[in-house]
């Protein structure tokens, strides 16, 4: 995503809007069309900046001292190394090689074993490594102060400042060909260094690939939480993992991903007069599979998940299109009248036969979810 808006065009269909700039809604832009009803793009991350009120324009400021960019709460300089900052403190993301280029969108480090082009999300940094399928890429992070504790598996690395809420996470996007397109997952490995230190290494999963892909965000509250579950894996859970790979793979066996739209965070919504709502979800590979939604039976958790514990799921409630990068749900049904509540359901492909799809969770800042409400 390379801004906020860009994505609201392509959702819109190009079609003219008028945007309410009374709004701050920190998730929210609302926009009016020509036959005066108002519709709400609401993304998955946060993308007002939470002092300013401004919408986080995703471009670096280059200075003699640096280059510089400010996300949502996040301020993010690149000099020697990648240094973010907020009020609960600030790391030191240590890349091999040197700067060896600037843009508008990407800071590029060039080392005698590779490039790696860094670009702003919503509130941190993507990371392109050009790799070979024996590559092994290797990062240090340096935090300023003792977190008492981590989160992790080989998708995900969070430094937790409270139990349940990170500092900092590293997730995996995937391993890319050519085009761009995620082929397959890459994997990320942790060994703690000291108190404050953290030594990373990442691994391409496809002799295909050329790019192993992984984002760095500052921890924001998501509109969408939500965590993947899948049978080669039956005990494992993935709270902030950024990548689903729904359906049938030889890495992770059958996945589905759980989820909800947290809807008390969405207040100018409430108890709004819903004409349409369409959940837009970000497609990272090549696949036009399809994929459903379905009402569960009870109430799942993020952090205690797994497919051995998986909740049973009902008739499904809305089947996917796709168009622009996007695939789309209609839950108009699901969310009914947007009260002050949440909705729980699940998204899997509907023919486990068909080739798996690889799309963004409610934990990717790179590439959000967008829940789009026309309403009265």
């Amino acid at each position: 995503m390379n801004s906020v808006f860009t994505e609201i065009k392509k959702l819109s269909l190009e079609q003219p809007i008028e945007v309410d700039t009374f709004n701050h809604d920190r998730y929210t832009v609302i926009t009016r069309g020509t036959d005066r009803t108002k519709t709400t793009y609401s993304f998955g991350i946060p993308i007002y900046n939470e002092q300013t009120n401004d919408i986080v324009d995703m471009k670096y400021l280059h200075r003699k001292t640096g280059s510089y960019y400010i996300g949502s709460n996040a301020k993010i300089t690149i000099r020697d190394s990648v240094k973010m900052q907020n009020q609960y403190g600030c790391c030191d993301i240590m890349l091999p090689g040197k700067i060896s280029k600037k843009t508008e969108n990407t800071v590029s480090w060039l080392s005698q074993e590779t490039q790696i082009d860094v670009t702003p999300t919503l509130n941190g940094m993507t990371f392109k490594v050009m790799c070979t399928s024996t590559d092994r890429f290797n990062i240090t992070i340096k935090t300023d102060r003792i977190f008492e504790s981590t989160r992790s598996n080989d998708k995900y690395f969070s430094i937790m400042r409270e139990k349940f809420v990170p500092f900092i996470t590293v997730s995996c996007i995937g391993t890319l060909n050519d085009r761009g397109d995620v082929i397959a997952p890459c994997e990320i490995h942790n060994q703690k260094v000291d108190e404050k230190e953290y030594s990373l290494s990442f691994t391409n999963q496809s002799k295909s690939g050329k790019i192993i892909f992984f984002e760095i965000n500052m921890q924001e509250t998501k509109l969408f939480q939500d965590t993947t579950v899948e049978s080669l894996h039956p005990k494992m859970n993935n709270a902030f993992g950024g990548t689903a790979f729904l359906g049938k793979t030889d890495t992770f066996g059958e996945q589905w991903l759980y989820s909800r739209v947290e809807l008390s965070n969405l207040s100018k919504l409430q108890n709004k007069k819903v004409k349409k709502a369409i959940l837009h979800i970000p497609k990272l590979n090549g696949s036009k599979s399809i994929l459903t939604i379905h009402r569960i039976a009870a109430r799942f958790c993020s952090f205690g998940s797994n497919w051995q514990n998986k909740i049973a799921v009902t008739a499904p409630i809305a089947e996917s299109t796709v168009s622009n990068g996007y695939y789309h749900f209609d839950i108009t049904k699901l969310l009914g009248e947007l009260k002050n509540k949440s909705e729980n359901f699940v998204i899997r492909a509907k023919n486990k036969t068909d080739k798996p799809v690889m799309i963004s969770t409610g934990d990717n800042f790179y590439a959000p979810q967008i829940l789009e409400v026309q309403y009265q």
